[in-house]
């Protein structure tokens, strides 16, 4: 190789310094997140909200295609720097540019020619789904780039693309309120933040690989089809049933109404950041004792024990402290939320306990929980569709699919073992 296609190779940083940047750059996102909604809550109102909140559920759901792609750029950006070969990672990164912002653009269209029938679904103007589709635009290139960015151990731009976001969509939505642009400004500010996060990374990528002639990789999408199975099955069915919930109570009951449940869904899901960890943490542990072939059964028992553990405290921290959650995130307009968000915690309780019990599967190549875990998410979602006489219905509805997925995705998973036992 000539110079214009090696790279000096440069010092791995470290497992912790690694993960001190990936944390402080999640936990800084969070907290704009937080920021936001805390914000919107109080400016927009319940039904306003309600409105955001169920298009920004919209915008998750849409989002899935490059967060389940986002692992492969990650292993083969991985691999070129390993290999400190910077011609074949300027080929990724303009293959990835290239490649999802075609997907980029297809959101967009998508949105335009569906904005219609999906404006009347959930009863929002049609110009709401078309800025939704341009953020999935905007977070589709930011996601396939920052996952680039992990691959070639680049964690401070990763870091500095996740603070820009964050930040860039609190700013936005306070100008916006500040000019009084109401939904039309919050909506806007949510979606332009990932575009912010994007930038950020482009510019450092464009100076980087400027004087790099580029190497076209090649892509083994069969290989690529087969590893993902399980892992893009998990992540569409827990996006599911985070928010597809949310969609279909925008659509069933009153603005005010689907306001209540969003606030509930919101203050609910907290229980998943302190679990929220646990793949990460988890994965190469079962991984590693997978391949010394060690049993991984007692950790995976600890582990749902633990999980386990987590929820229930959580779900009584909610009993007694919940309105001062609602309020903090909210505000006081809220207030009829707090059992609903009780309850919702105890489904997002149980889905924490699927996502540990996936983890293992994905780690011990035990893949056999896809289909079960899909049925379960779509038999829950039917259930709403089917019957819905109140939002304290759809939230039992909830918390008895979760707990069905917990219980399907146990026993495949359990069938597996055994198999490969005998």
């Amino acid at each position: 190789m000539n110079s214009a296609t090696t790279t000096t190779p440069a010092a791995r940083p470290s497992l912790l310094s690694s993960g001190a940047i990936v944390f402080a750059a999640t936990m800084a996102m969070n907290l704009g997140g937080f920021l936001f909604h805390a914000i919107a809550g109080r400016a927009l109102g319940v039904a306003e909200y309600g409105a955001l909140y169920a298009l920004i559920s919209i915008y998750l759901l849409a989002s899935q295609p490059v967060a389940i792609l986002s692992p492969v750029i990650a292993r083969y950006a991985a691999e070129f720097h390993a290999l400190h070969d910077a011609s074949y990672l300027r080929g990724l990164a303009e293959y990835v540019v290239r490649i999802f912002g075609a997907m980029a653009v297809l959101s967009a269209l998508l949105a335009v020619i569906f904005a219609v029938p999906i404006g009347a679904f959930i009863r929002e103007p049609a110009w709401a789904v078309i800025v939704v589709g341009i953020g999935v635009a905007f977070s589709t290139l930011s996601a396939s780039l920052r996952a680039f960015c992990q691959g070639t151990h680049a964690y401070t731009l990763f870091g500095v693309s996740m603070l820009s976001e964050g930040v860039g969509k609190v700013l936005l939505l306070v100008g916006a309120l500040l000019l009084g642009l109401g939904l039309v400004g919050g909506l806007s500010a949510f979606m332009l933040g990932a575009g912010i996060g994007a930038a950020a990374i482009v510019v450092v990528l464009l100076t980087r690989y400027r004087d790099v002639v580029a190497t076209v990789p090649t892509i083994d999408w069969p290989r690529v089809r087969a590893t993902l199975g399980g892992s893009a099955a998990s992540a569409i069915a827990g996006v599911v049933m985070g928010s597809a919930d949310v969609i279909l109570v925008k659509h069933y009951f009153n603005a005010h109404d689907a306001g209540l449940y969003a606030a509930a869904s919101l203050g609910g899901k907290i229980v998943l950041y302190f679990i929220g960890f646990a793949p990460t943490v988890l994965l190469p542990h079962f991984t590693h004792r997978a391949a010394r072939g060690e049993s991984t059964r007692r950790v995976l028992s600890v582990v749902l024990a633990a999980t386990a553990g987590v929820g229930l405290v959580a779900v009584v921290a909610y009993h007694f402290a919940g309105l001062l959650l609602l309020h903090v995130l909210v505000g006081t307009a809220f207030d009829a939320a707090l059992p609903l968000m009780q309850g919702y915690a105890a489904a997002m309780a149980l889905l924490a306990m699927t996502t540990a019990l996936v983890t293992y599967g994905l780690a011990t190549h035990r893949l056999g929980f896809a289909i079960p875990q899909l049925l379960a998410a779509a038999l829950t979602l039917a259930a709403i569709v089917v019957r819905h006489p109140s939002p304290a219905f759809v939230v039992s509805e909830m918390i008895a699919g979760n707990a069905l997925m917990v219980l399907v995705v146990g026993i495949a998973l359990a069938a597996q073992s055994k198999r490969r036992t005998a």
